[in-house]
């Protein structure tokens, strides 16, 4: 098992995010305007644009802030696996089984650009937390 200093945490926090971040909102765009530029999809692109700015800014500091109090109270060394908690592990493969759901059910390439998007935006904004911190 991959033992790592708290710090190796901290950067390994921002990169994931930063990483799934913009990935997410490269494949947004894909989904939003890969075949078809409409109302539709502007609309629901600028929403999201908003929504993933206000995520990122003010609900996904927060969350990150007590992530990394929880890295801090960790021993010096640690396995690299608790960079986050069993809640938020649960929570990353809850929102990638809706993802998947969301895409297996049909949904317009819009309406999931737009979740891509905003989920996106919110995750780049978020790891700038853990780098301020590094």
């Amino acid at each position: 098992m991959m033992m790592v200093a708290r710090s190796t945490h901290l950067k390994v926090a921002s990169g994931i995010w930063g990483i799934v971040g913009f990935g997410l909102f490269t494949a947004g765009l894909f989904f939003s305007f890969g075949s078809v530029i409409g109302i539709a999809e502007g609309v629901s692109f600028v929403i999201a644009l908003i929504i993933g700015f206000v995520k990122g800014k003010f609900v996904l500091p927060k969350v990150a802030r007590k992530n990394i109090a929880r890295i801090e109270a960790l021993p010096e060394q640690s396995p690299v696996y608790m960079t986050y908690s069993a809640k938020s592990w649960m929570l990353v493969l809850g929102m990638i089984l809706i993802g998947r759901t969301i895409r297996f059910l049909g949904a317009p390439h819009f309406v999931i650009g737009a979740i891509y998007v905003a989920v996106g935006i919110a995750l780049l904004l978020g790891s700038r937390v853990y780098l301020e911190k590094t």
